[in-house]
C-alpha cells in the first residue's frame, strides 16, 4: 500500500520554471530569518508574561496592604467614636439628673404646680363623604 502511494507520488510531473521556483530562494531566506529570531521572540514573550504576572501580583498585594491599613485606621476611629459617645452619654445623664434640674428650678424661683389643669378641645365635626372615613381611620390609628 505504501509502495502504491509512493509510485503515485513519483508520477506527478515536476514543476519547473514556475513562480514558486523563482521565489523559492526568497521564501527560504525569509523562513530562515524568521526561524533565527523565533527563539528570541519566544524568550522575550515568556519574560514579558512572567513580568506581567509579577507586576499584577505585586499590585494585588499592595492593594491588600492598603486595605489592611484602612481597616486598622477605621477600627481606631470607631474605638475613638465609641469612647466619645460614652463620655457624651455620661455628661448628658449628669446634665439631665433630677437633682440638678431641681436645683436650677429652685434658683429660678420655679415650684411644683399644685393643681394640674386639663383643657378639653371640642371634637371636630364629621366631614362629608370619604373625608369622614379618613378621619375615623386616623382616630382609630391613634
Amino acid at each position: 500500500m505504501i509502495a502504491s502511494q509512493l509510485e503515485a507520488f513519483e508520477e506527478l510531473p515536476r514543476r519547473s520554471g514556475t513562480r514558486a521556483g523563482r521565489n523559492a530562494v526568497n521564501n527560504r531566506r525569509a523562513r530562515t530569518r524568521r526561524g533565527r529570531y523565533a527563539s528570541v521572540v519566544r524568550f522575550v514573550s515568556g519574560v514579558a508574561v512572567l513580568t506581567l504576572v509579577v507586576v499584577v501580583y505585586l499590585a494585588l498585594m499592595a492593594n491588600v496592604t492598603r486595605m489592611n491599613y484602612e481597616l486598622m485606621h477605621d477600627a481606631k476611629a470607631r474605638a475613638q467614636l465609641v469612647d466619645e459617645t460614652t463620655r457624651l452619654d455620661e455628661r448628658l445623664e449628669a446634665l439631665e439628673a433630677r437633682e440638678r434640674l431641681a436645683k436650677i428650678a429652685k434658683q429660678l424661683g420655679m415650684q411644683q404646680a399644685a393643681v394640674e389643669t386639663v383643657a378639653r378641645l371640642p371634637q371636630p365635626q364629621a366631614a362629608p363623604g370619604g373625608v369622614a372615613f379618613l378621619a375615623s381611620l386616623s382616630a382609630w390609628l391613634h
